[in-house]
């Protein structure tokens, strides 16, 4: 994904953080910063699975944000009690599958045609 359209913008800026959390990573001075990279879960109350998402502008991809903002995720999810993360990733994506291989977590991965469906439990 590239960018986010104005309806997905309003959902991230709105959420409800009961079972939707984000978290941004900023560069630049505090007056004038950028986010560079953000990531999200959204909490599935039958299942106490939350899924994740995440974006890391091209400049910053490779540089530890991804593997930082899971690692504030974790925290987060693990202190609310949750089980653990879901998430749906191109087969392509290679950077995300290793941050998910990589992640603190007991990993399952199921490849489809379109997709890898990864399942992180705590």
């Amino acid at each position: 994904m590239r960018g986010l359209s104005n309806a997905e913008v309003q959902r991230l800026c709105n959420l409800n953080y009961e079972n939707e959390v984000a978290f941004v990573a900023t560069a630049g001075p505090r007056e004038d910063s950028q986010i560079v990279a953000q990531s999200c879960y959204f909490i599935n109350p039958t299942t106490n699975l939350a899924d994740t998402a995440f974006m890391v502008h091209p400049d910053w991809q490779g540089s530890g944000l991804g593997t930082a903002l899971q690692d504030c995720m974790v925290q987060h999810a693990k202190k609310r009690g949750l089980r653990g993360f879901v998430a749906d990733v191109l087969p392509g994506n290679t950077r995300m599958l290793s941050l998910a291989r990589n992640g603190p977590a007991t990993v399952q991965m199921e490849k489809d045609s379109d997709s890898v469906h990864i399942t992180q439990l705590f």
